[in-house]
Formats: structure tokens, C-alpha cells, sequence
């Protein structure tokens, strides 16, 4: 609003990074509202005093253009006159515009310039607000910009032939990451690029199939894959990675094509592996906040959970499953065919029955929360005094009534589920730094390396017996994460987490290039499976949601609160950021700037939800920030 129109000039442009301006509109002395296009002026109106105009501008350097719309119409279409790649600021300025002196103005004059010494009559002009939004696919980023990591997606797609293509193809996909991915940056290289990559590697796995999006774990064809050479053993990690994608559509499809693929059911070997599906639905919701997808899918869920109650249940309540059922096959605890009781499938149902409780809460079914609540409390007391070995101190699977006297990376899995007591239990992790232990120079192996079986099984035939495999790699390191982020005298620290991460990042190479496989020998970091096509690209874990919810600390919850604890070593990072976050609907983005030099946003840890702050801590640590979302 002017308080005049017959003298003064409001001057309001639209500039890059470095000050060049590509845009203008003026309010002119002689009352007129105008915008500048190319090298004329044109009129929109004439304003009048003390009247309120709002006024939107839509600017395309892309289409080298701008809209103007004033009170909702659209008013005008001007040419930028300058070409620039990006608009940074606006720029509100009184007086009129200035293009002298300029470079070739004469450095010595001896006249005065004219009105020298008059004084221009006060104009007022009054702003009530302004706002600003990008339409760049990563607009909702408030720090960083995918043009910057865009190279990481240049140079994979460089490094290989790509002979299988799905749903997006090398040529698409830093379009894909660009459009749905959290951007992360540190500085460690490594680490950052080991981010990207296994977006990149992710994408390769979105196969489009007659009922929708699935997503396969192999590239090429398995003879025991379902339907679209979907195998079920990975869901879980899979469900969990791709949460974090900001377009739902894909994770929707997955979801959706496992639990009604088949003619409107469940897919045919849906029940061929062990699944905490029903928890990783669950911690899917902690992101997207989707009470509707929710509720849809709740049915589903139940009904998967008594499958496993009939099929899979032994009389003293615990449940059964092989190691090959686990996706685990020739473990030293374990059989092809052995009905043993496992962490791994005791752990599920515990944490498929707290998922189903909070769900039933979430949908106001008081009975149906009280019934899974009570039956997670019946699995977390038969998985603490059944499958605790008080000799080893460590979770341990059970053949009849006898533990299996073997620690195995399984016995960290109920932390995967926050399952076990605090304090009581916290002997186990001891084992992740001991070199005897689980601790190798390529990361945490599948089992003690001092058991007289250690890596007795052979090599090349699926042997988890103390090689290391990413998908326990990734389950032990979430599982790590929990007990971090909940214990409340941790017999471990963040240290232990950050060196396993950077281990688990060096372990994902071969040939010097980042590369994803099957398994791979702890001392050597060899990939056991060699050059096998079949090893290529294996997904079967997470690495993402690790950076997320652990190093960067994001922890998903149910309410309106933002928590953030990020365990990384306050002496090791000066500084990080993941921005363009979707999380309940809003953008999130997560600063550590550790003398405010990087991202000159202040100093310490801060949050922002749609580019606002809303919490702020001076050192690194847990950041809660209540009822702002």
C-alpha cells in the first residue's frame, strides 16, 4: 500500500545470488504500477493511495519469464531482462532506479549533479507481508540444492552397463533423486556419496507390474521369486529405506502389491520368509502421518499376523522358523529345515503386535489395542527369560529347550523392536567392539568370531556363519541405534555406532567403486559372491534410514514433536545437513554447524520445519522440539 501517487517510487526487482536483478516492477511518481520486461516498461495500473494491492509475481528462468497477478488477476507476461539461473532474493528499494555512474562514466568531473542539494518530499509505502516459494522440484529444500549431488548420479550411471532395466533407467534417475530424495550433505566423501549411491541403487529395484509398483531384491530372475520376481524376505528393509521417498506413490504400490497382488490377496510366498511387515507399516506411518493409508491397510495386517499365530507358533509360545525361512540359511545355530525358536521371528511378532496396538489406538479400537498389547507382553517376557542365555549374556536361539550356546548377530534384533528391559540386557553390546565378538575389520559379522564354527560352512553357498551380510549389518545397526537413543546407562557410545557406519560404507565396494552385494569376507571385504550377476545391486538392507534416524539422529514419532539425536562424535563432523525431509507432511531440515561458518544460519544443531527454525541447541546431542509440526 502507497500513501501516495504523486511523488515518490518504490522500486521492488528480483535478483540473483550475486545482485543481478532479472525483474522489476515499479510504483511510479505519476501513480502508474508498472513492470519492466525486456528493455521497455509497460503499465499493469494505476494505484491509488491508501488502497491494499496484493500482488503475486510467477518468475520461470527457465522460460526466461514473468507473471504478474494483482488481487488474483493476471495483469502481465514480461521477458527477464537479464539472464540469470536462479532467483535468490527480492529486493525492496525506495528512489528511483540508478544506472549512473557506471563504467564508463568519466572518473573526473568538475559539475554538480542536478537537485544537488534538494531534499525529495517523504514517501511512504507500507508492506503487511511477504512469502516466498520455489517451484523447483527441490523447492521444499531449505539449505541445499540436488544440482549440487547431481554429479554422484553422472558418475554411476557412468560405471556401469546398464543390461536390466525397470521402472526408472539410468537416464532418468537423477531426475528420480532430484524429485524424491532427502538431500545429505558431510564431509565425509565417503559417507555422502555411499548416500546417493544407494538411492541410485534403490531405484534400480522399482519394477512396474500388472497390479503396480513392486520392488524386487534380485535384478535378475530367481527361480523361487513370486509372482514379478518379488521375494519376500526383505520387505521390512525395504519398507523402511523407501519411507523416506517424498513421492508416495512407489512405496503405496509395494505395499499394495504384496497384500493384494494376487487376485486382491496376500502374494502366494508372501509367507516364505519371516516378516516384520506389520512394524515397518507402522514406522512408515511415523513418517507420512497417513491416517487413511492406515486404516486401509490395517486389515491386512492382522490377518498376516494370525497366519504367522497358526503356521508358525509352538506349544510353549514361542515361534519357530528355519534359517533358510529366515533368510539366513546355514547359520551356526541353525538348519535347512530345524524348527528352531529364533530372535528373529520371536522379535517380529513382538514388534508386529506393538505396531498392530499402536495402530488399533490410532483408529480408536480399544479392544483390539488391548488384545495386541497383550500380546506383545506375553512375546517380550517368553523372549526374555526363554531366548536369554544368563551364561553367554546374549540373546541365543533355543533348539527344544536348549540354547544354541552360539552369540549370533540375530541376538541384537529385539532392540530392533526396543523390546528388551532397560539395563538388564546391556552385556550383549560389549560383544560389537570385541575383536573375539562381532567387531572385524570390514564391520559386524553374523557371528562370534570365536566360536569353533566361525565360517565352517564353506564360501559361495549363502553361509551366514560369520560372514558379514549388509541385511544383519543393517538390522544390528538400527537395532544399535534404539538401545543408543533409549538405554539409560549405555554400555556403549556414539563412537561405536559412527566407526560401524564408516565401516559399513567402506565394506559397500569393489574394484574401488561403490558396489552393493550379497556377502562378503570380514577380513578381506572381499564380495563372496565374486562378479556373480546375481550379486549386482542386491537389495537387501538399508543404508539410508541408518543416515537418517542414526547419524543424523531424525526419530520418528507419532505426534506433533520433532526429535533429533544424532549420533555422531561432537569431535568428529564440524558440520552436516539432510534437508527436503517430507515428515507429516512438512519439510524438515536438520543443521549441525558447529561454529556457524558452513551453513551461516547461527551455530549448533537446529531444526527447521518448512524453512522455519523451531529448535535450537548450541553442542550436538538430543534436540526436542514440542507441537511444532
Amino acid at each position: 500500500m502507497a500513501e501516495q501517487n504523486n511523488h515518490g517510487t518504490l522500486v521492488i526487482e528480483f535478483v540473483d545470488d550475486e545482485g543481478t536483478a532479472c525483474a522489476r516492477l515499479d510504483l511510479t511518481p505519476e501513480g502508474e504500477f508498472r513492470s519492466k520486461g525486456g528493455a521497455r516498461y509497460g503499465k499493469i495500473l494505476n494505484y491509488e493511495p491508501g488502497k491494499v494491492y496484493h500482488v503475486k509475481v510467477d518468475l520461470s528462468v527457465g522460460n526466461r519469464n514473468s507473471t504478474v497477478y494483482v488481487n488474483g488477476e493476471k495483469k502481465a507476461t514480461r521477458m527477464l531482462f537479464a539472464p540469470v539461473d536462479k532467483v535468490e532474493r527480492i529486493v525492496f528499494r525506495t528512489g528511483g532506479h540508478s544506472d549512473y555512474p557506471n563504467v564508463d562514466t568519466p572518473a573526473d568531473q568538475y559539475n554538480d549533479e542536478p537537485r544537488a542539494n534538494d531534499v525529495d518530499k517523504e514517501a511512504v509505502y507500507r508492506i503487511a507481508n511477504v512469502k516466498t516459494s520455489s517451484k523447483d522440484v527441490d523447492g521444499s529444500a531449505a539449505v541445499l540444492r540436488y544440482d549440487d549431488f547431481a554429479r554422484h548420479a553422472d558418475y554411476f550411471n557412468g560405471m556401469e552397463d546398464e543390461n536390466i532395466v525397470q521402472a526408472i533407467p539410468n537416464s532418468k534417475s537423477s531426475e528420480w533423486m532430484e524429485e524424491n530424495i532427502p538431500l545429505f550433505e558431510c564431509p565425509d566423501e565417503d559417507m555422502e556419496e555411499m548416500y546417493y549411491y544407494r538411492w541410485w541403487t534403490l531405484r534400480k529395484h522399482i519394477k512396474e507390474t500388472p497390479v503396480g509398483y513392486g520392488m524386487t531384491e534380485f535384478l535378475v530372475n530367481r527361480n523361487y521369486a513370486d509372482k514379478y520376481n518379488l521375494i519376500a524376505c526383505a520387505i521390512g528393509h525395504h519398507i523402511y529405506e523407501s519411507r523416506w521417498l517424498r513421492d508416495p506413490k512407489y512405496l503405496d504400490g509395494i505395499i499394495n502389491t504384496w497384500y493384494h497382488g494376487n487376485d486382491g490377496g496376500p502374494m502366494a510366498k508372501m509367507m516364505k520368509f519371516s516378516s516384520w511387515n506389520p512394524d515397518a507399516v507402522y514406522n512408515r506411518y511415523l513418517v507420512n502421518a497417513d491416517d487413511k493409508a492406515l486404516a486401509g491397510i490395517y486389515p491386512d495386517l492382522k490377518a498376516e499376523y494370525a497366519r504367522w499365530e497358526e503356521s508358525h507358533r509352538l506349544a510353549n509360545g514361542l515361534y519357530w522358523q528355519s534359517d533358510v525361512a529366515d533368510g539366513m540359511e546355514e547359520s551356526v545355530s541353525g538348519g535347512r529345515r530345524k524348527q528352531y525358536a529364533r530372535p528373529t521371528i520371536n522379535s517380529y511378532m513382538y514388534g508386529n503386535a506393538k505396531a498392530l496396538a499402536a495402530i488399533a489406538e490410532k483408529l480408536g479400537k480399544a479392544d483390539e489395542k488391548a488384545f495386541y498389547e497383550g500380546k506383545a507382553k506375553e512375546m517380550k517376557d517368553l523372549v526374555q527369560n526363554r531366548l536369554w542365555n544368563t551364561d553367554s549374556e546374549f540373546f541365543e536361539t533355543v533348539r527344544g529347550d536348549t540354547c544354541a550356546r552360539a552369540r549370533e548377530a540375530i541376538g541384537y534384533i529385539p532392540w530392533y523392536f526396543n523390546l528388551p528391559d532397560d539395563g538388564k540386557y546391556d552385556k550383549a553390546w560389549l560383544q560389537v567392539n570385541d575383536e573375539k565378538g562381532f567387531s572385524a575389520p570390514y564391520g559386524l559379522t553374523t557371528a562370534e568370531r570365536r566360536h569353533p564354527e566361525f565360517r565352517t560352512r564353506g564360501v559361495g553357498k549363502c553361509e551366514w556363519d560369520g560372514a558379514i551380510w549388509p541385511f544383519a549389518s543393517a538390522q544390528t545397526l538400527t537395532a544399535m541405534a534404539n538401545y543408543l537413543n533409549n538405554a539409560s546407562n549405555p554400555v556403549i557410545t556414539d563412537s561405536t555406532y559412527f566407526v560401524q557406519m564408516k565401516r559399513y560404507v567402506e565394506s559397500q565396494h569393489h574394484r574401488g567403486r561403490p558396489y552393493i552385494g550379497e556377502y562378503l569376507d570380514e577380513v578381506t571385504g572381499y564380495w563372496l559372491k565374486g562378479d556373480q550377476e546375481r550379486s549386482r545391486y542386491y537389495n537387501h538392507s538399508t543404508f539410508n534410514d541408518l543416515v537418517i534416524t542414526g547419524l543424523v539422529g531424525l526419530r520418528p514419532r507419532a505426534d506433533k514433536t520433532v526429535e533429533v539425536n544424532p549420533l555422531v562424535p561432537e569431535d568428529e563432523w564440524d558440520w552436516f545437513c539432510l534437508d527436503n525431509i517430507p515428515y507429516h507432511g512438512h519439510d524438515l531440515t536438520i543443521i549441525w554447524d558447529k561454529d556457524g561458518s558452513r551453513y551461516h544460519k547461527g551455530v549448533g544443531l537446529q531444526v527447521l520445519v518448512d524453512g522455519k527454525e523451531v529448535g535450537r541447541r548450541p553442542t550436538i546431542g538430543r534436540l526436542i522440539c514440542k507441537d511444532v509440526l
